[in-house]
């Protein structure tokens, strides 16, 4: 008998057990039957008929109604309501999409379940991720099992649906989206041409900024809605989504309200009302670049609600992944991120959206301390051929730059990333990502004063930006490197509020309040950091900022004080004393 491991979860098949940590999760048997059967196959689609057969022992008797409630069950236990674990294809099936990783059961037969240890998925990457081999070796065996799956599984599906089974809709692989001309409130001929100029603006720029996953764009050359059914629009246009707005005049300004609809369900996804002065130099365009990323973030997210179809492809798990990236989840999401890029690029090894998601989750562990040293050089070493590949294939693509600015500051060559961040705003002088990450480049250059500058761009660009939160800590960062500690507490603090999974906030928050001679506030900030990262010494900060740049070295000197005086363990008796 096994020990199944995956997320912060132990599955025991022999006790019958399943822990997260030293907490025993109730799980009725049945429902522990079908989780161990699933968890036995990762990354397998098994069909409702293979489930019911090996896990009830009356299945004649049972219902795929009944195996759905059962999936409901291990879903609300685990946690994961939003279906990241176990997956849904619809009219099939299910998949176990987390990484597992197996070892024997301590002692056959024992009622006792295996020691669960500690939660260590801030800092290790699964085993199986480990033993990857590099994508220059890439494995064509996986690629090839899995797409017989697929087609398999798509020759099922398309039995069912001429059978008339249901058709629920499915992630695509690639969304289909069209904007149609904008109405006006108002009859001036320069509104109406500033909309419909607006409308061109948001199709040109949606397919110019990089997203992450593809995204079909349809032309619709003035066509606008004029009261007929968003349904009878879209299949018309052959797209699943339509952006629809309207503009007018309010004083000075214009006021554009934009919406999102899913055509075919004529169901608004998302909504939201912008204000721009059309006498301000490349206002409209700048809003056109802002509604079309926030476009691009939601349609990812829509899409990435919907359960997989029968026959998946590449793009469907780059979705999948680009989706959890986007959340900010910390290590747990950039980990499940990172399995669903593995199996797109079996599937797919010349997808470049694939080869990106592939190389950042792996840059993205390294570059948050979320992997020790070694497994830190594997998973680079694991990112450098898929960049190179990406570049093969596309030599100007912006996020590839953003790709190796960020590869080449794990590497520790900053003035490398910050050129390679340089040469994506050569292509795209308005791509915030790369605004903020040539800022977070110059902090380890001794330019921190530059980097505010950079960071603040991106954030004027892209308030509502995913990734928002990031740079907002980012600027923390480079106001506590400049000893301005107020403004680095403010900062610190948005990023607290956008995304609480970041532990190291509260580190920088004791570092900024400690400067501030705050140390109540300092000492309260510190605790939280500690119960989150227990071991964290002198000698994990040093090694996380290590730097050899004599400016930055005497300024982290500073903030090492600073820590000293707090009580971090590893300092020198002298330094040690507390406030």
């Amino acid at each position: 008998m096994q020990t199944l491991r995956f997320e912060t979860f132990t599955l025991d098949a022999a006790s019958g057990l399943l822990m997260q940590g030293e907490r025993r999760i109730a799980l009725r048997r049945q429902a522990f039957m079908v989780l161990l059967y699933l968890a036995e196959r990762p990354g397998r689609l098994v069909a409702n008929k293979e489930l019911i057969e090996s896990c009830w022992e009356n299945p004649r008797q049972t219902s795929v109604n009944s195996l759905a409630q059962c999936i409901k069950a291990i879903r609300e236990a685990l946690g994961a309501s939003d279906h990241e674990i176990i997956r849904t294809v619809h009219g099939q099936g299910y998949v176990f999409a987390a990484p597992v990783s197996t070892e024997p059961t301590a002692s056959a037969g024992s009622n006792v379940p295996a020691p669960a240890g500690p939660d260590v998925s801030a800092t290790r990457v699964p085993p199986e991720a480990r033993a990857r081999r590099p994508l220059h070796r890439r494995p064509y065996a996986l690629a090839a099992a899995v797409l017989l799956l697929a087609v398999l599984a798509g020759t099922t599906w398309a039995v069912v649906s001429r059978l008339g089974g249901p058709t629920e809709s499915t992630i695509m692989a690639a969304p289909s989206i069209a904007v149609l001309a904008f109405d006006t409130v108002g009859e001036e001929s320069q509104m109406r041409g500033a909309a419909g100029t607006l409308a061109d603006e948001i199709t040109t720029e949606l397919a110019r900024t990089p997203r992450g996953y593809d995204l079909r764009i349809r032309s619709t050359s003035g066509y606008a809605l004029a009261g007929a059914p968003a349904r009878r629009v879209g299949h018309e246009l052959g797209v699943r989504y339509l952006v629809l707005g309207t503009m007018r005049r309010d004083g000075a300004t214009r006021q554009v309200n934009v919406q999102l609809i899913e055509a075919n369900a004529n169901r608004p996804i998302w909504a939201e009302l912008y204000g721009y002065a059309p006498d301000q130099p490349s206002a409209q365009n700048r809003l056109a670049e802002r509604i079309a990323r926030a476009i691009g973030a939601q349609v990812l997210q829509a899409e990435s609600r919907r359960p997989l179809p029968a026959a998946p492809q590449a793009g469907h798990f780059v979705i999948l992944g680009r989706s959890l990236m986007s959340a900010q989840g910390g290590a747990k999401a950039n980990r499940n991120a990172m399995a669903f890029f593995d199996t797109a690029v079996a599937l797919d090894p010349d997808s470049l959206p694939a080869l990106l998601g592939y190389g950042r989750t792996r840059v993205n562990a390294v570059l948050n301390g979320w992997v020790s040293a070694d497994e830190a050089s594997a998973l680079l070493d694991a990112a450098e051929p898929a960049i190179k590949h990406a570049v093969e294939i596309n030599s100007r693509d912006v996020g590839l730059h953003v790709l190796r600015g960020a590869y080449l500051r794990a590497r520790g060559r900053e003035d490398d990333a910050i050129a390679a961040f340089r040469r994506a705003l050569e292509l795209l002088p308005t791509y915030a990502l790369a605004h903020a990450e040539l800022g977070r480049a110059k902090i380890e250059v001794g330019l921190a004063g530059e980097a505010i500058a950079d960071i603040d761009e991106a954030i004027n660009l892209s308030p509502n930006d995913p990734y928002v939160g990031a740079w907002y800590f980012w600027d923390g960062m480079a106001e506590a490197h400049l000893g301005h500690y107020k403004d680095a507490v403010r900062w610190l603090l948005k990023a607290r509020n956008e995304n609480r999974v970041q532990a190291n906030t509260a580190l920088w928050l004791a570092v900024a309040h400690g400067g501030l001679e705050e140390w109540s506030e300092a000492r309260r900030y510190l605790q939280e950091h500690g119960e989150a990262v227990p071991k964290f010494s002198i000698a994990g900060w040093k090694h996380a900022f290590a730097s050899d740049h004599p400016t930055v070295a005497a300024q982290r000197a500073r903030l090492v004080t600073i820590l000293c005086r707090l009580g971090v363990p590893g300092c020198p008796v002298t330094s040690n004393a507390q406030p």
